[in-house]
């Protein structure tokens, strides 16, 4: 049974506790959070959804705060001693100074670990982020900017041994700080922080975000020099991998092929399958999502080929509108005449058509 969304839940009572060493500790949670909290009382039985201060943490492990010195928006996730090692092991690996400033790091940057005084939890700091396909997509050019980052994380990952064994959508998100100047509200993405109007954005197009991926905690080193890796099969949030499925026989795997399968099933479901004319990307993701795991491509070829054939689309396909499978026939018409209007702005201003961050390599003009 839920809790009643205008009480705190037991899932939220950990937060409640230690509001106050939180915040000595620098960060601030939402007034919901705070000991002497009392729910604003909705009028004329409007839905308590209306009420900013009704809204829970959707994670009992995650909440969001803001870091006090300088109003950053913060994400803490709490983590017994017994949990943090590889996780925190990998956040702390990929954001030292060794690495945080390779162009190829896609890895959620770790700001900061707060150990609470008489606590065995350790709270893990890092930034506020959005699901990676929050807001939609608009453009071919968008996709290929998005799918560039994300597997040239993985590369990465990959080239310093380390398998992420968990590298579906879920575990991917975007960096909204150039896109929403005026923040958004941590819980209902779609309205402002202080829960007056809707969230307004800028697209990808016009403020390129940068992608990271997050949750390591099934991720590990293999060392390159005791031979290929196998390991325990460990079920990810895809349940469709392949190898998985004779796990009583085979309960062990090579796990860097298996992210090479998450990824690539991660854009059949959610581009191929969902928008129309990405045939182009479909042999691609096929090797990727290939049923005998020993056939897929390693993520260095795989980079390779996404470059050779999203180079290969003309600015005119990298800048056409998404038309969802499923879109409504009705406003297909007012969403091109919108599209068409804004990608004239685009290239009047010659906004590249790939839309990479800055410290990405210069795109298509």
């Amino acid at each position: 049974m839920m809790a009643d969304p205008g009480h705190r839940g037991p899932g939220e009572s950990y937060w409640t506790r230690h509001q106050k060493k939180i915040e000595a500790a620098g960060y601030m949670l939402r007034p919901r959070y705070h000991e002497d909290w009392k729910f604003s009382q909705p009028r004329w039985n409007l839905p308590r959804s209306w009420f900013e201060d009704w809204q829970a943490t959707r994670s009992p492990h995650v909440i969001d705060a803001t870091r006090i010195s300088d109003g950053k928006q913060v994400v803490l996730k709490r983590m017994s001693e017994t949990d943090t090692g590889e996780e925190g092991d990998m956040l702390r690996l990929f954001s030292s100074e060794q690495y945080k400033e390779n162009p190829k790091n896609h890895c959620i940057p770790l700001i900061d670990s707060k150990r609470l005084d008489d606590s065995q939890i350790t709270l893990l700091v890092m930034p506020r982020m959005r699901p990676y396909n929050n807001p939609r997509f608009r453009t071919f050019g968008e996709v290929v900017a998005f799918a560039t980052q994300i597997i040239e994380g993985i590369e990465l990952m990959h080239e310093l041994h380390v398998a992420h064994r968990d590298c579906t959508g879920q575990n991917i998100v975007l960096d909204p700080s150039g896109m929403y100047l005026n923040s958004f509200h941590p819980v209902k993405l779609n309205r402002t922080k202080d829960f007056h109007w809707f969230a307004k954005s800028y697209t990808r197009t016009q403020r390129p975000p940068r992608y990271y991926l997050i949750d390591f905690g099934l991720s590990r080193y293999y060392d390159p020099a005791r031979g290929t890796p196998v390991d325990v099969a460990v079920r990810g949030g895809d349940k469709s991998v392949p190898e998985f499925r004779d796990y009583l026989n085979k309960p062990r795997h090579n796990p860097f092929p298996t992210d090479i399968y998450y990824i690539g099933n991660m854009l059949r479901t959610d581009f191929i399958q969902k928008y129309y004319g990405f045939e182009w990307l479909e042999p691609l993701v096929a090797d990727m999502c290939h049923e005998d795991p020993s056939m897929r491509p390693p993520i260095g070829v795989v980079a390779s080929r996404f470059a050779e054939v999203s180079g290969a689309l003309t600015n005119w396909k990298l800048r056409a509108r998404l038309v969802g499978r499923k879109d409504s026939f009705i406003f297909g018409p007012f969403r091109w005449i919108r599209h068409v209007y804004r990608t004239t702005g685009y290239i009047i201003t010659r906004t590249p058509a790939v839309p990479m961050p800055r410290d990405e390599p210069d795109s298509k003009a």
